[in-house]
């Protein structure tokens, strides 16, 4: 076990026993002065996945999971509510298990001093987390891609998270849904005769069941086909999960078809989009804007029927095609995340109760 001297305000020195790399180890209270409340008064020294040391966190808070999750690395939203001692940004919130290990986290948004919407990638079965807090020179620590099976904001103003991406891709800043910048997928000729890679981006997720989550908007409706594909690939077969055409909302079995809603779609709009493919029961679930359209059973492109338990090796974005002339058709896209699907969410709230922003 490695001893690390630590200097503390007022010149004091307190010996740390790291307890590994990625732990949280305990600061002899009595090394740093405190009004707080006993629970709260012994600072945790945080470190990271290299033992590099980030930070002393003055608070700690158990985080209960009711539902625990029974697979490893479940993202899961938590809102936050603002704690006293906290920074009014959320940015030294911390999570771990209980002996210690980090758990990796992303801030999806933030009401300074109200409340946060933060995503955890939870271990399995677990029932509590910890939660530490209380360092002011703290800096948010968030990482979506350890979240996620896929995350892509753009916000990096280039591709790299794709596993491939076509020509005709890029990353542009004239139509966002938010924050600086957004992907397009822009197809400036017809080929529908010719399916190529310029007009596709790709990312391996290698699981199923998951749930796809995304801000999608078209500039153009295709003659025939679709203007903007959301797909999920096993091996050379391609599901159809939803795309936008002739101003719907539909996914394709070998035929383009409606959900049971018929959802309307226009051009030069966005529209949040979520998908579930429960490959368990080989049933897909879509949603438009929080409004469900309905669940059809998994087909691929040429109608033959999803197994159950498939597991889809990529996720697939496929810009327009099939039209004759006009303007270059554009499938823009922003927020996207791909992330392991449970039936049954779990759900986690302050240990000793709600506390209203």
């Amino acid at each position: 076990m490695n001893a690390t001297w630590i200097v503390l305000a007022g010149g004091i020195a307190a010996l740390l026993l790291a307890a590994g790399a990625g732990a949280a180890a305990e600061i002899p209270h009595a090394a740093v002065p405190t009004a707080d409340t006993p629970a709260d008064i012994t600072p945790r020294y945080w470190l990271d996945g290299s033992g590099v040391t980030t930070g002393v966190f003055a608070h700690r808070r158990t985080v209960s999971i009711d539902d625990p999750p029974g697979i490893d690395g479940l993202a899961v939203a938590f809102n936050a509510t603002h704690l006293p001692g906290m920074r009014p940004d959320f940015a030294d919130i911390r999570f771990m298990e209980r002996e210690g290990t980090p758990i990796p986290y992303w801030i999806e948004g933030a009401t300074a001093g109200s409340h946060a919407r933060v995503w955890l990638a939870l271990p399995a079965n677990a029932t509590a987390i910890t939660m530490l807090y209380g360092n002011p020179e703290a800096r948010d620590a968030g990482d979506p891609d350890a979240v996620f099976l896929f995350f892509e904001d753009y916000e990096r103003g280039e591709l790299s998270r794709w596993s491939s991406c076509g020509s005709s891709a890029e990353v542009q800043s004239g139509v966002v849904r938010d924050g600086a910048y957004a992907g397009d997928i822009n197809v400036s000729k017809p080929d529908l005769p010719e399916f190529n890679d310029r007009r596709v981006c790709t990312a391996n997720i290698s699981y199923g069941p998951i749930a796809i989550e995304g801000d999608f908007r078209v500039s153009e409706f295709g003659r025939w086909c679709g203007s903007g594909y959301i797909q999920a690939w096993n091996g050379t077969d391609h599901l159809y999960a939803l795309h936008l055409r002739n101003g719907s909302v539909q996914h394709y079995d070998g035929g383009h078809r409606n959900f049971s809603i018929d959802a309307r779609a226009e051009t030069d709009t966005w529209y949040r989009i979520r998908v579930v493919l429960d490959t368990p029961n080989a049933t897909e679930h879509a949603w438009m804007d929080g409004k469900y359209l309905g669940s059809v059973p998994m087909r691929f492109s040429d109608g033959s029927p999803v197994k159950n338990d498939t597991v889809f090796d990529y996720l697939a974005l496929i810009g327009s095609s099939a039209w004759n002339s006009g303007d270059p058709h554009h499938f823009y896209a922003d927020n996207v995340v791909v992330r392991r699907y449970v039936p049954v969410e779990p759900v986690l709230s302050y240990a000793d109760g709600p506390v209203s922003p």
